[in-house]
């Protein structure tokens, strides 16, 4: 074999690898539950569908964007209407609209999170949590939710954010509030205690009041008979005879 008969098969094997390259570089494939952001050049070109997709090799780069249900959660220290500190955990279940993925990466690229979701659960949870005073936020957290839930989904909804689900997770006071709930408690059993035992008194009182007013002397007189053992007292004075002393 000549030399020129090797550089025509290095040749051509050299096309055969290239025409590979470009054959492996022109297909990808989307996941089920992803959408493909198609760049060029960093231009937003199209929004590629699952499955198998065609791009143009070496020119064409593409980011791909969940559209499953995630969960996210934000923990932060809040003011109560009373300038009480409450720390909240609140969760919240989105996902992203599949219509709009292209929109949201053109404003948010793949941070959607940090950039959009965060900042705007925060503030809502301060200026909604801010209404109320810190003891009413137990019996008011299911209200509270809900108007966390609304505000923060009318916040989004344009922006192609799907909320799909929002709670407070988890709540705890300051040590400082928590003492003063302690102490009013005690304070309040002390009452109730103090005032059980005033009711109790008044009660015996009333009891034994009876009890004198029903003692008339024939029934004093039978009770001393009762108790009496038969002797006579060797010492008495007066005239009629003690048969017990009452005690």
């Amino acid at each position: 074999m000549n030399s020129k008969s090797i550089s025509k098969y290095v040749i051509i094997g050299l096309i055969t690898i290239f025409l590979i390259i470009i054959f492996s570089s022109s297909f990808y494939t989307i996941d089920t539950g992803e959408r493909g952001v198609v760049l060029r050049f960093g231009s937003l070109q199209s929004i590629a569908n699952e499955g198998l997709n065609v791009k143009v090799p070496f020119i064409d780069r593409v980011e791909t964007l969940s559209v499953r249900d995630k969960k996210l959660s934000v923990n932060i220290a809040v003011s109560s209407s009373d300038i009480q500190t409450i720390t909240v955990e609140v969760g919240v279940v989105f996902a992203l609209d599949p219509n709009k993925v292209g929109q949201l990466y053109q404003r948010y690229g793949t941070i959607i999170e940090e950039t959009l979701l965060r900042p705007a659960l925060s503030e809502k949870i301060n200026s909604i949590i801010a209404e109320y005073p810190i003891e009413k936020f137990v019996e008011k957290r299911a209200e509270i939710s809900n108007r966390i839930n609304v505000a923060f989904s009318s916040q989004v909804v344009g922006s192609g954010i799907i909320v799909k689900d929002l709670l407070i997770v988890n709540h705890d006071f300051s040590d400082e509030f928590n003492k003063a709930i302690e102490d009013k408690k005690i304070a309040e059993q002390g009452s109730l205690a103090a005032k059980f035992t005033l009711e109790r008194m008044k009660l015996e009182a009333e009891a034994q009041r009876i009890k004198q007013a029903s003692l008339s002397p024939m029934v004093l007189q039978e009770m001393a008979i009762n108790k009496w053992d038969g002797k006579l007292p060797t010492y008495f004075s007066g005239s009629q005879l003690p048969f017990i002393t009452i005690k």
